[in-house]
């Protein structure tokens, strides 16, 4: 992706997108993606994982990425805020269903896969606890740097496989059901924002193949789950979902 620097992109009018250079961040791509299906231009801006981003805070209030900056309106950096922005932006294709009853379960279903707390959150304990590990000491600073920012403790990390696989087993138990019920996506019968942001967030369980997705060897190894809890909750149903969204819906390679 071809990034511009902060202080061009403070001067330009329309929608500037600040997204984690180099890694396929699923919060950055889930945003992306957002924009992306509806078609909105955007100017990407580089923001750089496990750095302080003192240049991107001044101009935004933010350190980290997504951040939306539409005009001379406030930046946002919530995943909500964002499709909102989105979906106010161009309503179509729509990414939220029409009805409060759907919007509540897809705000629900994604609250529970990319907020706080969340299988991202608790996934994010277990690739700090990775990079403290690491034998190269400019990863453990970032390491160090993202247990600050992310409240990681031994406490935190030892409640993080229970957590993280109930929550893939809650979506897998959803998916099953709507394939009952006749639909390939989590709620009703089309594809709205909480398939995008499942196949954005499986990156976390099963990243996509390295032809589509050249993210660094040591996030690969990190990312991909081993034998435990948290690999047992991985249902084929998910994966299965993820490469159908893919096919249909979002572009390939990855691009960050």
């Amino acid at each position: 992706m071809e990034y511009i620097d902060i202080a061009e992109a403070r001067a330009l009018p329309g929608l500037r997108l600040a997204l984690t250079k180099g890694v396929p961040g699923p919060w950055s791509q889930a945003a992306k993606y957002v924009f992306e299906v509806k078609g909105i231009p955007y100017v990407p801006v580089a923001q750089l994982g496990g750095r302080s981003n003192d240049e991107l805070f001044e101009w935004t209030g933010h350190r980290n990425a997504p951040i939306a900056v539409y005009d001379d309106e406030p930046a946002r950096a919530g995943w909500h805020e964002i499709i909102a922005l989105a979906e106010r932006l161009r309503p179509a294709p729509a990414l939220l269903p029409p009805d409060s009853a759907s919007r509540v379960e897809t705000f629900g279903i994604i609250t529970e896969i990319a907020s706080e707390n969340g299988l991202a959150w608790q996934r994010r304990l277990q690739l700090i606890d990775g990079l403290n590990a690491s034998p190269d000491e400019r990863v453990q600073r970032s390491g160090a740097t993202l247990a600050e920012r992310y409240g990681y403790s031994p406490e935190a990390l030892a409640r993080a496989n229970d957590r993280a696989a109930d929550i893939l087993r809650m979506l897998s138990h959803k998916l099953h059901s709507q394939k009952a019920a006749g639909s390939d996506y989590f709620v009703g019968g089309e594809f709205t924002a909480t398939d995008l942001y499942w196949a954005c967030f499986s990156q976390l369980v099963a990243p996509l193949d390295e032809s589509v997705n050249r993210m660094p060897g040591l996030l690969r190894d990190l990312y991909a789950v081993k034998e435990s809890e948290v690999g047992d909750a991985v249902d084929p149903v998910l994966l299965a979902h993820r490469d159908l969204v893919y096919e249909k819906h979002l572009s390939l390679p990855l691009d960050f």
